[in-house]
């Protein structure tokens, strides 16, 4: 990443909390509060708590960590600020109900949290029209050279010249084979560079886009460019077995590269997601399941012969097998692990279909996420036979198993639950699972929550 392009991130923290600490100001004179010594002390607390909320919510929010790429797109951008903003009202709201301040709480939290809005919108499309004519200075251009014009530094080219706040203007290409398709911009083969950088001093950094395996071209390119006092940066060739979500860090002075970004690695996050499944199933054990798991049982043992809970080995966290709770919805059968429900099962009973179009069959692993074996959301569980048979089959498959498995998930949410007839169906739904694990935050597990209430009362057709 450009220096350029890091110094846009700081100015757009330090503006943001700017205009935080202002409106806050503002709030407070809006409300002529007298300048007595414990109420500025009070609201010096308060400035500090939402200063501090808003860094942790706009970082689980990637208003920062992705601002290269959503410099130009003001409208994904506002998304982004409008969910920090609502966590605000979250913060000021939690503080003022535990402070008892001199004047009314609800208008004061409401008065900051609009001059917020209001400002931060203002502030936002005023400082991507300056960084936007900042970045077409000359001040702000680095010339840079490409060397390799294979798929990796055309990409590089087309992700600059796409995104001209970063502030790279591409002078050309060096590469061993003259490509027509350059336009012009093939500039030489690669050991020409030693003079090209001599008659063209205003070139200001090297990007490498060359194969893993041109080690020693590499080697060539960063003591010459080093002689010539010009930056090198090198684009790994790493492309094909990594995600799009990958991290790079140091360990111990050592470069390493991480295949795909695991919010969940991180040990708060970790933490969070768990206090939250623990609270969100004792709530639901206590308050719904204690009067509705009676009811269930009852029209269970009714309807057929067999035990009200139903329990299948699973494959669970890091692929360790687990026993899943449901409530029974088929007679008693000899294929049960081994044959997934299909369209007008016959084994199903008639509590059973009703159970499964509301969902109501997956009550009892609230009891699983609060033993730690799953997770209110997460990748569905699937049986062992299925985990073996189409862990051979489909790629990356048993990544999902990296995560505790849930009650619900991206994929089901997005429509890929039930019966999978085909491998197609499988891999999209491996899709999702993988999706959701190098894109966790919290705020989506709350989203599929609701998705997953809302499919459930305007019905879902794949609920059988």
């Amino acid at each position: 990443m450009p220096s350029f392009n890091n110094k846009i991130i700081v100015f757009a923290l330090l503006a943001d909390l700017f205009v935080i600490s202002i409106c806050l100001l503002m709030t407070f004179f809006v409300f002529n509060l007298e300048e007595k010594h414990h109420v500025a002390t009070i609201t010096t607390l308060l400035w500090a708590f939402l200063i501090i909320g808003w860094y942790f919510t706009s970082k689980e929010n990637n208003l920062y960590d992705e601002f290269s790429a959503n410099t130009l797109n003001l409208v994904t951008e506002l998304f982004k600020m409008l969910k920090s903003v609502l966590m605000q009202t979250v913060f000021i709201s939690l503080f003022l109900f535990a402070v008892k301040y001199p004047y009314d709480g609800r208008k004061f939290a409401l008065t900051y949290v609009a001059l917020l809005l209001i400002i931060l919108s203002i502030q936002k499309l005023l400082f991507k029209k300056l960084i936007l004519v900042f970045a077409k200075s000359s001040f702000a251009k680095r010339n840079v050279l490409i060397i390799g014009a294979g798929d990796v530094g055309l990409k590089f080219e087309k992700t600059m010249n796409s995104n001209p706040h970063m502030g790279y203007n591409i002078i050309g290409f060096l590469d061993d084979q003259p490509k027509a398709f350059l336009n012009g911009k093939h500039l030489g083969k690669i050991d020409q560079i030693n003079e090209l950088l001599q008659t063209r001093p205003e070139i200001d950094e090297i990007i490498v886009a060359l194969p893993n395996k041109a080690v020693d071209k590499v080697n060539s390119i960063v003591k010459i460019a080093n002689n010539e006092t010009v930056r090198v940066k090198i684009i790994p060739d790493y492309f094909h077995m990594i995600s799009a979500r990958y991290g790079i860090s140091m360990m111990n002075g050592m470069p390493i590269i991480t295949v795909r970004s695991e919010p969940l690695e991180e040990y708060h996050w970790r933490l969070t997601k768990r206090v939250f499944d623990v609270v969100f199933s004792i709530i639901m054990l206590i308050f719904v399941c204690s009067w509705l798991f009676p009811i269930i049982a009852l029209f269970i043992k009714l309807d057929s012969k067999g035990p009200v809970f139903f329990t299948q080995a699973r494959s669970g966290r890091n692929n360790v097998p687990f026993n899943c709770i449901k409530f029974r919805s088929m007679t008693v059968n000899s294929h049960a692990n081994e044959i997934q429900a299909t369209v007008n099962d016959t084994r199903l009973t008639k509590s059973g279909k009703l159970l499964r179009k509301t969902n109501l069959d997956e009550l009892p692993q609230f009891i699983n996420v609060l033993l730690g074996e799953m997770s209110v959301i997460g990748p569905r569980p699937h049986m062992i036979k299925h985990t073996e048979q189409y862990s051979k089959i489909v790629d990356g498959y048993l990544v999902r198993q990296l995560l505790k498995p849930g009650i619900s998930g991206w994929a089901q949410v997005n429509g890929h639950r039930g019966e999978t007839t085909h491998v197609s169906q499988m891999q999209k739904r491996i899709e999702y699972d993988l999706w959701y694990l190098e894109n966790w935050t919290f705020n989506l597990d709350i989203k599929i929550i609701f998705l997953t209430f809302w499919n459930t009362m305007k019905g879902d057709p794949r609920a059988y």
